[in-house]
């Protein structure tokens, strides 16, 4: 194994995020390493090219100095992506659920705690959508700027558990709740297994966002020495 391919395995192993661009991330990083080593041998012929790619690993920089830059990029591309997912299935969830209501609506008036329990849900709803919309410019403005994006991936993924375990929680309390017949707390958990996959998921992003900032062995965690790349979904 040469010490490009050596390097670069290192770095994969150490590296964990979104699949497709950390696969675009090695491959750059390796197209880089044999271009640094080709120079190396066309400005000194007689070196070897063991020791020319040595000298180019040697002067990208050791693995643990250089991995916190890469995942920092990676997180913010997971951040990002959970970002996006939240704006556009927040209100694709509150449409849904008000057209169920619609449908399913027997005449029978709500008690008023059910009912401001009902709009403070898609008043949470509306806001929380907002608030990850707010979340991508931020992704796009400042992560290019910002010493370490880290604190704003945190944020997005507390933002994701938070928003997943309320509409959780809202959805239990309407369903035992409801006007036209409520239903025990084990009826609304049963009734509620259909949705599981589609939290599950959701949680998985923020759960994602907040694992991908965790310190990685030696030197993982520091602040990135050059901005993030804009993400793309």
């Amino acid at each position: 194994m040469t010490a490009i391919d050596s390097y670069v395995r290192e770095l994969d192993r150490r590296l964990h995020g979104p699949r497709r661009r950390k696969a675009d991330m090695i491959v750059e990083v390796r197209d880089g390493l044999q271009d640094a080593a080709e120079a190396v041998r066309a400005g000194s012929p007689e070196v070897s090219d063991a020791e020319a790619e040595r000298q180019a690993v040697e002067e990208f920089g050791s693995v643990p100095a250089v991995a916190p830059e890469f995942q920092s990029e990676l997180a913010v591309v997971q951040a990002w992506r959970t970002a996006w997912v939240f704006a556009i299935a927040l209100p694709l969830v509150m449409t849904v659920t008000t057209l169920m209501w619609r449908a399913g609506s027997t005449g029978v008036s709500p008690s008023p705690a059910y009912h401001d329990l009902a709009h403070a849900t898609d008043v949470f709803l509306i806001a929380a959508s907002v608030g990850f919309a707010v979340a991508l410019l931020l992704l796009h403005l400042v992560a290019r700027r910002a010493a370490s994006p880290v604190a704003l991936v945190r944020i997005v993924g507390v933002a994701a558990i938070g928003t997943v375990l309320t509409m959780m929680g809202s959805g239990l309390f309407l369903t035992m709740g409801a006007p036209t017949g409520g239903t025990s707390l084990w009826g609304a958990l049963v009734g509620g297994l259909p949705t599981l996959p589609g939290y599950g998921l959701l949680l998985y992003l923020g759960v994602r966002c907040l694992r991908l900032t965790r310190t990685r062995g030696p030197g993982a965690g520091r602040p990135s020495r050059r901005p993030a790349p804009v993400p793309s979904a």
